[in-house]
């Protein structure tokens, strides 16, 4: 997310810049040892002048932060891609394209989305198919020729069927579902959840509630785990209540050899809003990271307890999945 009060903690007075460095600081490690890092990107980078809730725009400097810690994909089908309209939807785009970083979910053109989507993403012999839809736009309507993928089953399907004949081995879904601070799935997610593995989708991701959900295996066909993580949660944002402080990095591991998802696991990470090794920022801390060392980290009493309350509600919500130790 691109609240106000994050883009002022990352403006430098004296430079006239923005740095999103110190955010991310502390999760890079772990980011940096993925072949593929996924972000959903829920701030358009749409230009000055910068805004938050309700019609966000955040600086291009974040796009560099996610960059150097090591994220090289980001969604942007999600309620918040239309903030800016046309304008703000193209010019996050061109951002994003001009580091070098893939995206999917929301195109310039259909010609641009035939050609690039779904995205295929390939290491050591296993071939990977991204894809991204939303539930909608905030009621703002896209201008053509721009093209936003929307929740539409006929729509998935053929999608589906194309990622197949390109001959992927395995179909991500990512998601923008649910309803915002439910804890736990609801009917509609479930019923998506169902048809999308039926379909042969291998792996599910949502977000958009903005609290950790519930997360389960389901099986295909072919008796085959499909994990489903309803909600990651806030990776970042300026929402710090009980249950939205904080969101889930989860880890994919798949076989170069059988290219099968082997294990999917989770880790929470806190939003520290706060002064951490010089910096007054909005720092992510994996809990495990403060843990094994919360004399490093400094916290609050309050703040302190926070991060503990949070990673134990966080636990017990996905007791089916497995934590990152």
């Amino acid at each position: 997310m691109g609240h106000s009060p994050q883009f002022h903690a990352a403006f430098n007075s004296v430079t006239k810049t923005y740095d999103y460095d110190a955010c991310f600081h502390e999760i890079k490690p772990y980011i940096k040892k993925a072949t593929f890092a996924v972000a959903n990107l829920e701030a358009p980078i749409a230009g000055k002048p910068f805004s938050g809730f309700p019609n966000f725009s955040s600086p291009d400097e974040l796009l560099d932060g996610l960059k150097k810690a090591g994220f090289n994909v980001l969604l942007t089908a999600n309620n918040h891609i239309l903030d800016r309209g046309k304008v703000g939807l193209e010019r996050t785009i061109q951002q994003i394209e001009k580091r070098n970083l893939y995206h999917v979910g929301s195109y310039i053109d259909e010609n641009k989305r035939c050609n690039s989507y779904p995205l295929i993403l390939e290491s050591k012999g296993v071939r990977l198919a991204l894809l991204n839809c939303t539930y909608g736009t905030n009621n703002i309507k896209a201008v053509k020729p721009n093209k936003i993928n929307y929740i539409d089953t006929l729509e998935i399907i053929r999608d589906i069927k194309k990622a197949d004949k390109s001959g992927v081995d395995l179909k991500i879904m990512t998601i923008h579902w649910g309803n915002e601070n439910e804890l736990h799935s609801n009917k509609i997610q479930e019923s998506l959840a169902k048809f999308l593995v039926n379909h042969g989708i291998n792996l599910i991701i949502g977000s958009h509630p903005h609290v950790i959900q519930n997360a389960e295996i389901q099986f295909d066909k072919n008796h085959n785990p499909v994990p489903v993580f309803y909600s990651l949660g806030n990776c970042i944002s300026n929402q710090l209540g009980p249950n939205t402080n904080g969101g889930l990095m989860v880890k994919i591991n798949i076989s170069t050899v059988n290219k099968t998802i082997t294990s999917a696991s989770y880790l929470p990470m806190y939003v520290y809003k706060g002064t951490l090794n010089g910096h007054f920022q909005f720092h992510l801390i994996p809990t495990i990271s403060y843990f094994s060392n919360p004399r490093s980290y400094s916290l609050n009493k309050g703040d302190s307890i926070s991060l503990e309350d949070f990673d134990s509600r966080t636990r017990k919500r996905l007791v089916d999945v497995k934590l990152i130790r």
